[in-house]
């Protein structure tokens, strides 16, 4: 009985590993293992502090004999070299594959995903993943600030788009040097939120010290009826995602024509006007 139930989960697991998924996260679950990064291993704190004692033990010893008369020069160095190996087996940084129901923790879109949305991402959706930072910079330099950003995701969620917005981790200094809040205020989504009219769910901060191109670029990979609304044209990637830069629908670029915010390659159905 045990056998026949163990068999049977078996062919069920092998059943929601190799259906259709509907999501990003089912997705990516069930990438090819080449896809899958290996993960650090953290070692148990007991362990770190054994081999912290004999670490300790063994270069007093070391050291006790190198005191000594008696002992060779040639004989130190060989000492000396064989803890030098002891403490770099003994802390090297360790690596393991996870198994395929877990790459869902390992992919970069997921891992640096704070709100958790993304896992949930619809495949069958049509999503605009937004390049806030991009966006923001041409606002500013049109003197609209934030205002280009929030009626475009605006209109496009009207038009049943998912939004989906990128920014740098540079965006909240940014933000304050443009003097859109107080240096004293924290940083916080609902701070994104209040100056871009956006969602929580809709909002995506990269790590500090990426960009958020490679992101955006791979949510468009991974993500079959997604476009990029940027007017950045990710030059430096063209070979890397050679595959999302065919055609010109992949992108769509932002433009002001007799104070009307237009995009490329898109007509909105609200025209959208600046006041």
């Amino acid at each position: 009985m045990a056998l026949q139930f163990k068999i049977e989960l078996n062919h069920k697991v092998d059943e929601i590993m190799t259906a259709e998924p509907t999501t990003l996260g089912e997705k990516l679950t069930q990438l090819a293992p080449k896809e899958q990064a290996p993960v650090m291993v953290k070692m148990h704190p007991i362990q770190r502090v054994a081999n912290w004692v004999f670490l300790a033990v063994f270069g007093a010893a070391i050291f006790w004999y190198s005191v000594q008369p008696v002992m060779d020069l040639w004989i130190l160095l060989g000492a000396v070299v064989v803890w030098v190996g002891l403490a770099w087996l003994l802390f090297r940084p360790k690596t393991a594959q996870r198994s395929r129901a877990a790459a869902v923790d390992r992919h970069f879109l997921l891992a640096g995903d704070l709100q958790g949305f993304m896992v949930d991402l619809s495949l069958r959706e049509r999503s605009a993943v937004i390049d806030g930072s991009n966006i923001y910079h041409f606002g500013h330099q049109n003197q609209l600030d934030a205002q280009v950003l929030g009626m475009i995701a605006d209109q496009l969620r009207a038009e049943k788009f998912r939004i989906v917005c990128f920014f740098d981790a540079s965006i909240f200094y940014t933000l304050s040097e443009h003097g859109a809040f107080s240096d004293r205020e924290p940083h916080s989504w609902d701070l994104l939120c209040d100056i871009f009219g956006l969602n929580q769910h809709e909002i995506y901060v990269v790590p500090s010290g990426v960009q958020a191109d490679k992101f955006i670029l791979s949510c468009l990979r991974h993500l079959p009826k997604a476009v990029a609304v940027t007017n950045d044209q990710f030059r430096d990637y063209a070979k890397t995602y050679s595959d999302v830069m065919k055609g010109d629908e992949w992108r769509k670029g932002i433009f002001i024509s007799k104070n009307e915010i237009k995009m490329h390659k898109h007509r909105f159905k609200q025209p959208l006007f600046l006041a």
